[in-house]
């Protein structure tokens, strides 16, 4: 019996520990037995749709057994999965289902109304599927869809929970959307592979519903992102998590002053996780706030240089690139990109960093967020950490505008959440006394919320299109 696939994995779990909770949701729990049967009634009943060895199908996810069941019945059965997120547009998975070159789309019914349970049992290892398809959140344009392997994909989240030290006694709480790749890596496969028991928050997750499932569910683990930690964390009163032990933070970089909090609040270390839809979990804080992440088993890391060298062994700040050992990176429909997206077999990811040693990675920011103005380079994380500090200021994105859109090429805008007090009178006094004249930015755009993606990331692609600069 194989533990490199989910189904692998839960056969394993539904054999040894057939009792043991694998699943628990807003309406009770399944054990791994349980799982297994629903599991194994899904997977006959997609091949008897056809959904066999290779064949591309869309699953439009939730948070929620069904997408589980459905998930896992179709790897299975071999099918090769694009996952959408249940929240996106019919225009957006059309488009995500063109770019690969899908035949199906299922949107998977209750479980209630799912296909009866079956007696499970391993398939054949051929007739699992060899790759599955990320749909990527599109936050600074359109979605790409990212085809990862399985068996790189179990390994890499297999080393993640060896790192996080998450084990078969683990509860682990999931609150981001289980499309994505950090819910997808750092919740389903680890808990899969370890025989921990999945809980699942509802998506999106109101901050209340939250602290009572960190309060009720007996989580040990949790992850999700900086926003919701912050929205947490601005209730007031101390969160009451008496199981919690490792808590998981990723999506965006982790300020300080969110971690320390967040440390004051729950008694324990908010860890920052680095990661890419691309390969998965690259880099994981040591048990402590700040400081370089350790590169996670199986991942190297290299920095490029302005002339195009990549090096392993240099502390030099460059463009953080990485490979593991699974295929290669390939965006469905897109070979120019593609082409574009490695360089040697490394894969580019577009932040600046560095390599201290030791298994290390120190990441200083986005190389393409880096904007020119008149010869010299603001960096936009500068301008929002000075933004942050304007008092009724809630979160802010600053940004140059789409390429291809009309006006001077070095002009930027600021996206500020702030209450009816803040003014950009206020905003840009308070910038003139903190940061020289050309980081100022051109525009300040006031505003109630900023758009997030699924998994909690500023939509900056639609902010501009709510600003009316596209």
């Amino acid at each position: 019996m194989t533990t490199s696939t989910p189904y692998g994995a839960l056969a394993r779990w539904a054999a040894e520990h057939p009792h043991r909770t694998a699943l628990v949701h807003e309406h009770g729990s399944l054990s791994y037995r349980a799982l297994a049967r629903l599991v194994a009634g899904a997977r006959q009943h997609h091949l008897g749709r056809g959904h066999t060895a290779g064949q591309r199908v869309g699953l439009v996810v939730r948070n929620d057994p069904a997408s589980i069941v459905a998930l896992l019945g179709l790897a299975a059965a071999g099918a090769e999965l694009v996952l959408h997120d249940a929240r996106s547009t019919r225009h957006e998975r059309d488009r995500a289902d063109q770019l690969a070159g899908t035949r199906d789309r299922i949107d998977p019914p209750s479980l209630d109304a799912a296909p009866a349970a079956g007696a499970e049992s391993e398939p054949p290892d051929a007739s699992h599927a060899t790759a599955l398809n990320l749909v990527t959140s599109g936050t600074g344009g359109l979605p790409k869809v990212v085809r990862k392997g399985w068996a790189a994909t179990c390994a890499n989240s297999a080393a993640f929970a060896h790192t996080a030290d998450i084990t078969g006694r683990d509860r682990i709480l999931c609150t981001t959307p289980l499309h994505h790749a950090f819910a997808f890596g750092v919740a389903l496969l680890p808990a899969l592979h370890t025989g921990a028991a999945l809980v699942l928050a509802a998506h999106p997750p109101a901050p209340s519903a939250l602290a009572d499932a960190l309060r009720t569910t007996g989580a040990t683990v949790v992850q999700s992102v900086p926003f919701l930690y912050r929205s947490l964390l601005s209730r007031g009163e101390r969160l009451s998590a008496p199981a919690l032990r490792v808590c998981v933070s990723a999506g965006e970089p982790l300020d300080r002053e969110t971690a320390h909090a967040w440390r004051d609040a729950t008694g324990r270390n908010l860890r920052d996780q680095y990661g890419a839809t691309e390969l998965g979990q690259l880099a994981f804080a040591d048990d402590r706030p700040g400081g370089p992440l350790r590169l996670v088993p199986g991942i190297r890391a290299a920095v490029r240089d302005d002339d195009g060298v990549l090096r392993e062994d240099t502390d030099a700040e460059g463009e953080l690139c990485f490979r593991h050992q699974g295929p290669p990176v390939v965006y469905r429909g897109l070979p120019e990109l593609t082409a574009q997206a490695t360089t040697d077999g490394w894969f580019r990811t577009g932040d600046i960093g560095v390599l201290p040693g030791g298994g290390t990675v120190q990441v200083h920011g986005r190389a393409g967020r880096r904007i020119t103005v008149a010869g010299r380079k603001v960096d936009p994380a500068e301008v929002e950490l000075a933004l942050s500090c304007v008092p009724g200021v809630r979160e802010c994105l600053v940004s140059a505008p789409p390429a291809g859109t009309p006006g001077p090429p070095d002009r930027f805008v600021a996206f500020i959440a702030a209450g009816p007090e803040v003014t950009e009178l206020a905003v840009r006094r308070h910038l003139a006394g903190l940061l020289s004249p050309y980081k100022i930015p051109t525009r300040i755009h006031l505003t109630g919320r900023l758009p997030r993606t699924g998994s909690g990331k500023v939509h900056a692609a639609r902010l501009w299109q709510e600003a009316g600069h596209r």
